[in-house]
């Protein structure tokens, strides 16, 4: 803990200093001022107006500002010379002012400034410039989900599943090949499970969502967490006065029904800027899966074959209040409060067969299993955010609390039969009650100050505390219709873990050069409590993590990028509980409290081509690498889910992206993936392992316009075969369509689109060989779906929504994995 103390005032001294270095700057410049105010043609004020003084020598940005609430403005500290200004706010054409002399010492009034209105004719307006579905910029891809046809009426996890790079394998969020991702919403983490990620993805609609970001070698600012790299999902935001809703409705039918709708409104005035929306969602989906495994016993071999049909329904509340108030022309309070309930049912009928090889049977289980899995989570957020000055200086502080419940309760019917279907034992029925509760607290605070146009400092902290409490019911069914607590099979499981971080990074340019350099250090105390067993398990650490940015510019259009950076997985909360979850007679699943965090260390160099153009080879290297593996109990037949520290991963990847406009109606956006991953251990179940595969994935968006008011798209997807810890994956293909129609002056919009036209994304096969056990696994879900949706814009139709998410908490809920 000293070590993150020296680092936290290290850092405080660090933003002191600067604090001083500016002030004594501040002082030695002359003492120079100009002046003004911004009005209309009326005289009426225009607060929140952008002003830009230019050098008249070279039409180089000197200093910027920005109105206050009566209009005025005030440059300081600007070194004699000659100069002119320009002024601007939205809906107002822009001033630019005559060349003016400043003299040393000078106070120079420019007076009242008035900004004519911008007359435009709505009714001929035609909107040429859309940003395309997908966007490669220098250090991140950016899919733009806003005015995608195919995302209307879909969730951000169908959404997820369309984005390059991106694969999504029952829940596991993978990029570039590699797993242990970090999900952001609006630079702030999810701090959920895996069940509750997926909760919460298939509960947030597209017509929330901006944008997503993909980056795979983050800077120090963000949490340390994710070894593969960065999803960060940008909900929309409000940028002009006014107010709106938006309603939406969608219809999906795949084999079964999808259907959600919301509201959306918003207000923004020169003061207040408020925003609140609600969806809601009914869903069903069904799972079928099957699966063949055989386990070699002192000689013996027994074959498992098991099929099953599960049917599920899910049900969605979602809601976000939020707003903005403007202190000051320098300083905002802000406030968001969201969450969502969420419930969820199931009804799964199966069979498994037992025998000495596949197609002799000796005996069979018949399961007709139900459960429920209702949830809720709720978040609070206040944030502050102060500018200290005209260049950019800037202080935020931001804190969250959020809390989550989710209460499992699955049911298990077991009929035994013998080769001849009779039942040869009494049926064996028990419950699994899992209850859970999660309270997060975050604090952040987050400083940032320009030295110039080319150069910048980002600091800050950030400390989080995260309480888990697990219970696991483990209830066998009594002849007279009661359940009697089985306690060697239950147990109680808290989690208490702490992290403290300070990071530093420095943006500067020289010459031809852009360098960023940042470090982060993060200690972490957690505290693993197994409450019946009496076992505790406690850990400490604390760990540097540097980043580093290359960029040398060959001309405006070309330029070579390399970068390097330090990356943390610690393992899912509920990788970590050692409850033994039966999920049916033959399969558990269980925890390991003595897992070890993984770290990785990236390296990637690539070339950017006429400024649109990326190639990138990346190489990284695990250490500890986490992987889901499989143990066989020989001797009850059994196979357990559980976690495991391999020796290491080793990841290396090509990666091209390549947009391409073939004519003025019609553009692409195309990206190609290699990557070769190698798991590497010693001993897994007595033997060692090294599993490795050349792989590759590919996908294809394509945007056409009709004309003004319609438009189409068409996307492709493939994932070949590859590898992911002891298992293999099947290749998977999927390709959609869409088709979009304006009506009513844009107002209203109409949108057909077909997930998964040939029904093929929905069926995937993974397989695993280990010693003395093999398993093969294939599952088919509800993938192609029929979408129409209708959405409608109330009032003013050029307010985005201010919709934006709450919380500065980034790292912990995302690892409440399987909980």
């Amino acid at each position: 803990m000293k070590i993150l103390g020296y680092s936290l005032i290290s850092a405080i001294l660090f933003c002191y200093l600067s604090f001083c270095a500016i002030k004594v700057a501040a002082q030695s410049q002359p003492s120079t001022e100009i002046s003004g105010k911004i009005t209309t043609i009326t005289n009426e004020a225009l607060p929140f107006a952008s002003l830009m003084l230019f050098n008249a020598t070279d039409s180089k940005l000197v200093k910027g500002a920005v109105t206050d609430g009566s209009g005025a403005f005030i440059i300081g500290n600007v070194i004699p010379g000659n100069y002119y200004i320009s002024g601007s706010v939205l809906g107002y054409k822009t001033y630019k002012s005559e060349i003016f002399t400043l003299a040393p010492e000078e106070k120079k009034a420019l007076g009242i400034i008035q900004l004519q209105t911008e007359n435009k004719q709505l009714q001929t307006v035609t909107v040429t410039a859309q940003k395309p579905l997908i966007e490669s910029k220098m250090d991140k891809v950016v899919m733009n989900v806003e005015n995608s046809i195919l995302a209307t009426g879909n969730t951000a996890m169908d959404i997820l599943q369309k984005a390059p790079g991106v694969t999504i394998d029952n829940g596991v969020i993978s990029l570039i090949g590699k797993s242990n991702v970090m999900v952001l919403i609006n630079d702030k983490q999810t701090y959920l499970s895996t069940e509750q990620l997926k909760d919460l993805l298939n509960s947030l609609q597209s017509n929330t969502i901006q944008s997503i970001e993909l980056m795979t070698n983050p800077s120090a600012q963000y949490d340390a967490a994710g070894n593969a790299g960065i999803i960060n999902i940008k909900i929309k935001k409000n940028d002009s006065f006014g107010t709106n809703a938006d309603v939406n409705l969608s219809y999906g039918q795949g084999i079964y029904r999808k259907t959600n709708g919301g509201i959306t409104i918003n207000h923004r005035s020169k003061i207040l800027n408020i925003f609140a929306n609600y969806n809601y969602s009914d869903r069903e989906d069904f799972s079928s899966i099957d699966v063949n495994r055989s386990v070699i016993s002192s000689g013996t071999s027994t074959f498992f074959q098991s099929s099953s049909l599960e049917k599920f329904r899910y049900k969605n509340h979602s809601f976000k209040v939020g707003g903005d108030i403007n202190i000051s022309p320098r300083s905002v309070l802000g406030f968001v409060v969201d969450g969502y309930l969420w419930y969820g049912d199931s009804r799964l009928a199966g069979t498994t067969m037992v025998g000495p090889q596949r197609g002799i049977v000796d005996s069979s289980i018949v399961a007709l299993n139900t459960g429920s899995f209702p949830a809720n989570y709720f978040n609070y957020d206040v944030n502050y955010k102060l500018r200290l000055d005209t260049i950019g200086t800037e202080l935020t502080f931001s804190g969250d609390y959020s809390t989550s419940t989710r209460k499992e309760a699955f049911y298990f019917n077991n009929q035994f039969l013998d080769e001849n279907q009779n039942e040869y034992r009494p049926d064996y029925n028990f419950r699994n009650l899992a209850p859970q509760k999660i309270d997060i607290y975050v604090g952040k605070a987050d400083f940032r100050h320009p030295f110039s146009k080319s150069s910048r400092l980002d600091a800050g902290f950030k400390y989080s505390a995260i309480t888990i409490d697990n219970v696991l019911k483990y209830d066998i069914l009594q002849n007279d219709g009661s359940y009697l607590n089985d306690e060697r099979r239950s147990n109680q499981f808290i989690y208490d873990e702490k992290i403290g971080a300070a990071y530093a990074n420095y943006n500067t340019q020289i010459g031809s050069y852009s360098i960023q350099a940042g470090l982060r250090v993060e200690r972490t105390s957690s505290r693993g409590n197994l409450v019946t067993g009496g076992s505790i398990v406690e850990k400490s650490y604390t760990d540097l993590f540097p980043t580093l940015f290359l960029q040398k510019k060959i001309d405006n259009s070309n330029a070579i990028t390399a970068s390097y950076g330090r990356r943390v997985g610690r393992p899912d909360y509920a990788s970590l509980n050692p409850f033994v979850y039966y999920v049916d007679q033959y399969t558990l699943r269980y925890g390991n409290p003595f897992l070890k965090p993984q770290y990785t260390n990236s390296y990637k160099i690539g070339y950017r081509f006429k400024n649109k153009y990326t190639v990138d080879l990346s190489y990284s290297r695990t250490k500890d690498g986490i992987a889901v593996i499989f143990v066989p109990d020989t001797k009850t037949k059994t196979i357990a889910q559980t976690d495991a520290n391999l020796n290491s991963i080793n990841s290396y990847s090509l990666n091209i992206n390549a947009p391409v406009t073939f004519t003025n109606w019609w553009r692409s956006y195309n990206n190609v993936t290699l990557f070769y991953n190698q798991y590497n251990s010693d001993v897994i179940e007595g033997a060692q392992l090294q599993l490795e595969k050349l792989a590759w994935q590919a996908s294809s968006n394509h945007t056409f316009t009709i004309d003004n008011k319609t438009s189409a798209e068409l996307s492709g997807k493939y994932v070949s075969p590859n590898v992911y810890g002891v298992f293999n994956i099947k290749s998977y293909y999927g390709i959609d369509l869409g088709l979009r129609r304006a009506f009513l002056s844009n107002k209203m919009s109409v949108k057909l689109a077909v997930n998964d036209v040939f029904k093929t994304i929905g069926k995937r096969t993974s397989f695993s060989n280990l010693p003395n056990n093999s398993y093969t696994f294939d599952r088919n879900y509800d993938s192609r779906v029929v979408r129409l949706s209708i959405s409608y814009k109330f009032g003013n139709i050029k307010l985005k929504s201010t919709d934006k998410n709450g919380g500065s908490a980034e790292e912990e809920k995302s690892r409440l994995n399987k909980l």
